[in-house]
């Protein structure tokens, strides 16, 4: 991830130079000419918003908010008006905007890159937590290591972020690459512990109550914990898939699309909602 984001930065950072201090060489667009079309559309209209801007302030907002659309073709699009305006003013206006933007984007390339190293180092001590007194991992972990893990992420709770869990998918690629396979199991099971621990609400009582102390078990736990409670007649396969459907709406609605806290918690709950099926059917 961190060589990605240099790479990303030393592109951007030249871009602008190099196509406003040169006449602009045209490239098409990928596609069809409605889709190019509108491409340059949508670059229009975010520059126009980002010329209109009344602060500093208000023109970092905006880069924040669409920095993944500030790509070659963005540069490629101010470029194109760069050569196309008929003022000096426009002109002025177009390069002091490059200038701005680009270093905008290199100042949170680089604050990305901190926090992907800070989080890196925060997940090494969650990963050290579960380890022994010389450094080894063994699977599956026991209950003590479990709970030492678990009190690192209450340490580290602020950490707990989309910059961790990048880091968490990228040594577990690393790691299932090199055929290190205890490493990705212990990696999945970090995984499954942020998890349980970010979605279990405050609710103590009624099906809501079980369904919180459930998600927060270890997996090997669940079946027999809604066997239990099956057998007792407490809980209902109806209020039990009930309350479990609205936390996953919770879930998929309450965090940012595609982000990879969405991805492992919604994970998460389909397999609770596995193993509860299995368990309602053999108690059926």
């Amino acid at each position: 991830m961190p060589s990605s984001s240099v790479q990303r930065r030393q592109q951007i950072s030249r871009a602008p130079w190099e196509l406003l201090a040169r006449p602009c060489i045209t490239r098409a667009f990928e596609g069809n000419a409605a889709k190019s079309l509108q491409e340059a559309a949508a670059l229009d209209e975010l520059i126009d918003v980002m010329l209109s801007a009344k602060s500093q302030q208000e023109v970092a907002g905006l880069v924040a908010q669409n920095i993944m659309a500030i790509d070659t073709k963005f540069w490629m699009r101010v470029a194109t008006r760069n050569d196309s305006a008929t003022s000096q003013a426009d002109k002025d206006r177009l390069r002091a905007l490059a200038d701005t933007v680009m270093v905008l984007v290199d100042t949170m390339v680089k604050q990305s890159e901190q926090k992907l190293s800070d989080s890196a180092a925060t997940l090494q001590a969650i990963l050290a937590a579960a380890a022994d007194e010389n450094g080894e991992w063994y699977l599956p972990l026991a209950p003590q290591q479990v709970k030492a893990i678990r009190d690192a992420m209450d340490r580290s709770a602020e950490a707990l972020d989309e910059a961790l869990l990048s880091n968490a998918f990228a040594y577990i690629k690393k790691a299932s690459d090199d055929r290190f396979d205890s490493l990705v199991q212990l990696l999945q099971k970090i995984l499954q512990l942020y998890a349980a621990r970010s979605l279990r609400g405050p609710e103590k009582e009624g099906v809501e109550g079980f369904l919180n102390d459930l998600v927060y078990a270890e997996e090997k736990d669940w079946e027999p914990l809604l066997r239990e409670r099956v057998a007792k007649g407490e809980v209902g396969e109806e209020g039990f898939m009930e309350a479990l459907q609205r936390k996953m709406e919770a879930t998929v609605l309450g965090l940012q699309s595609g982000s990879y806290a969405q991805r492992v918690q919604a994970e998460y709950l389909k397999e609770v909602e596995a193993r509860a099926k299995a368990v309602f059917r053999e108690s059926a």
